[in-house]
C-alpha cells in the first residue's frame, strides 16, 4: 500500500502494490467473472414467474423484474470491467516503479563506482618523480 509523503518525497511500497494487484487479480478470475457468467446463464430468459396466469398484474410484475435483471447484469459487467481495469492499472504502475528503481539502482551503482575509481586514486601514494641531477652542483 503506498506510504505517506515524508518531506516531499513519496515513498511506495512495491510489494504492498504487488499483493493488492495479485489479490484482485485472483478475486476477478477466481470469483467475480465466473459469479457473472452463472449469473447471466441463469437470468438470460428474464423472470419466469406468472408464466401460466396471463393477467396485467403478472405481465407487469415480470416486465419489472426482468428490467431489475437487465440493470443487475449492466452493473455486474460494469464491476467485472473496472475490477480488470484495476488489476491492469495496479500491474503497470507496479512494473513502472520497479523498471524506475532498476535504473535508479543501475545509475547509482555506476556512481558509486567511479566514486570508488576516483577513491583508489586518491588514495594511491604520489610517486617522486626523479629529476635529473643539476649540473654543476655537488649533490
Amino acid at each position: 500500500m503506498p506510504e505517506r509523503p515524508v518531506h516531499g518525497r513519496l515513498t511506495v511500497d512495491l510489494a504492498g502494490l504487488r499483493e493488492i494487484s495479485a489479490d484482485l487479480r485472483r478475486d476477478t478470475d477466481e470469483d467475480l467473472r465466473p459469479g457473472f457468467a452463472t449469473a447471466q446463464r441463469q437470468m438470460r430468459y428474464g423472470a419466469r414467474f406468472c408464466l401460466a396466469l396471463d393477467c396485467a398484474e403478472g405481465r407487469a410484475a415480470r416486465h419489472s423484474v426482468t428490467e431489475v435483471l437487465k440493470q443487475h447484469h449492466a452493473n455486474a459487467a460494469f464491476q467485472l470491467q473496472m475490477a480488470e481495469q484495476l488489476t491492469i492499472a495496479l500491474e503497470q504502475i507496479v512494473d513502472n516503479y520497479a523498471a524506475a528503481d532498476a535504473r535508479s539502482a543501475s545509475r547509482i551503482a555506476e556512481v558509486a563506482a567511479e566514486l570508488n575509481r576516483v577513491f583508489e586514486q586518491l588514495q594511491q601514494p604520489a610517486q617522486p618523480t626523479q629529476s635529473p641531477p643539476l649540473r654543476g652542483m655537488l649533490p
